[in-house]
């Protein structure tokens, strides 16, 4: 078992080995944008739906987006985040830069691969890809700064996959941070894979 964190340009050290990735935000500068960034993924929207049996097979059925708030005061939590990160000082930013991820993280991305090194590769490349400003994402971002994954995926007739789901939350190619571990019995990765995603439930993951 080998286990690499990556960065950047060490992405490429990614081994050529079957086993698991995880990715992480570790943002390399701290201002503004980025803080943004880990309120928007904090505060990633839920869908709450509701069903309703009643008699002879007939039900009622809603469905919408839940709010995620915080404190006494119910304030929404990508404000909360962005004020305590603010208060928090030097000590929270810097933190949060060397020492959160990996051990003090929720993942951004689970997955598994027979190769590692083209899986991951595959990634970063696509999100690079996602952020030129000629890509039809970029374009519809600039005028529906607010859209959530979904919204996009439905108005451009996309499928999910994480880097489009990066992309959307404003996640930085060079603040992508991952974790790999190589590991034998390549066999039994699917089951690793879906055990880590039910523990962890990996914020730009498929809902």
């Amino acid at each position: 078992m080998e286990i690499y964190e990556l960065q950047g340009s060490e992405i490429v050290d990614t081994p050529r080995k079957p086993g698991v990735y995880a990715w992480y935000f570790r943002p390399q500068a701290f201002e503004m944008s980025q803080v943004r960034t880990l309120a928007k993924l904090i505060a990633s929207p839920s869908s709450i739906k509701t069903e309703i049996s009643l008699r002879y097979k007939v039900m009622w059925s809603a469905s919408t987006k839940a709010q995620t708030l915080y404190g006494k005061e119910r304030q929404p939590v990508n404000k909360a985040v962005i004020d305590l990160v603010d208060e928090g000082g030097d000590l929270t930013k810097s933190f949060i830069q060397t020492l959160m991820v990996p051990y003090f993280a929720k993942p951004l991305y689970i997955g598994i691969s027979d190769n590692l090194f083209t899986r991951v590769n595959f990634h970063y490349e696509s999100l690079i890809q996602l952020w030129d400003s000629d890509e039809p994402i970029s374009r519809y971002l600039d005028v529906n700064p607010k859209a959530d994954v979904q919204e996009v995926l439905d108005n451009l007739g996309l499928d999910h996959s994480f880097a489009i789901n990066a992309r959307v939350k404003g996640i930085s190619p060079r603040d992508l941070f991952v974790c790999v571990c190589a590991l034998e019995n390549p066999e039994q990765l699917k089951d690793l894979e879906d055990i880590l995603q039910i523990l962890a439930d990996p914020i730009c993951g498929r809902e």
